[in-house]
């Protein structure tokens, strides 16, 4: 999308997760005072959310100065009942593991079909991430497009990280399960969008 003064808007690309939805395994993080508990439906069961409606407000104001999708596990299935459940509004779903086709001259012809075996994190053998597939058809589509990539799973994805410094103007944001986003996350994301 571009701004009526002719600038590329951001796109900030969305996990859900362990960033939107905190997944506290031994107890509840103390990111926030302001948690809410809920349930959300996907790909036919249901899962427990719990999110700050702090974080929630963040995203709402990042959609002011920057393009704002999923880019998650949940796909499509997270404009359904979750976004309802925390108060965001549709928002367009960058890619999902069954849709994924790797970018003119990467030289794999295969990117698809490991993300429908692997959804969730990179295949420990070949090493095949779907959402990485997802980032670089867009970073090559508009390589001058700045982008912010919040997943907790770039935390353990070194070699992905490196490869986004280098062909990407971006922001990598990899919080803890447990907490997702933290104010430090919501003022970096900011400053980046806002710069």
């Amino acid at each position: 999308m571009i701004s009526a003064n002719g600038w590329r808007r951001p796109l900030v690309l969305l996990d859900v997760d362990g960033v939107l939805n905190a997944v506290p395994y031994f107890g509840r993080s103390e990111a926030w005072s302001d948690w809410q508990v809920g349930e959300a439906a996907a790909a036919g069961s249901r899962f427990r959310i719990t999110w700050s409606p702090s974080v929630v407000d963040a995203v709402l104001s990042w959609r002011e100065v920057a393009e704002v999708q999923w880019l998650t596990t949940w796909g499509r299935d997270a404009n359904a009942s979750l976004r309802h459940l925390v108060g965001l509004p549709e928002l367009p779903v960058a890619g999902t593991h069954d849709e994924v086709v790797a970018p003119p001259g990467t030289g794999d012809p295969e990117a698809g079909t490991l993300a429908a075996l692997t959804p969730a994190a990179p295949d420990p053998l070949t090493g095949r991430w779907w959402k990485f597939d997802v980032v670089r058809r867009l970073v090559h589509d508009d390589p001058d497009r700045r982008l912010v990539w919040i997943d907790d799973d770039l935390a353990r994805q070194e070699d992905i990280r490196a490869w986004m410094r280098r062909e990407a103007q971006c922001l990598l944001v990899a919080p803890e399960p447990s907490s997702g986003l933290t104010p430090a996350h919501l003022e970096s994301v900011d400053i980046f969008l806002r710069s």
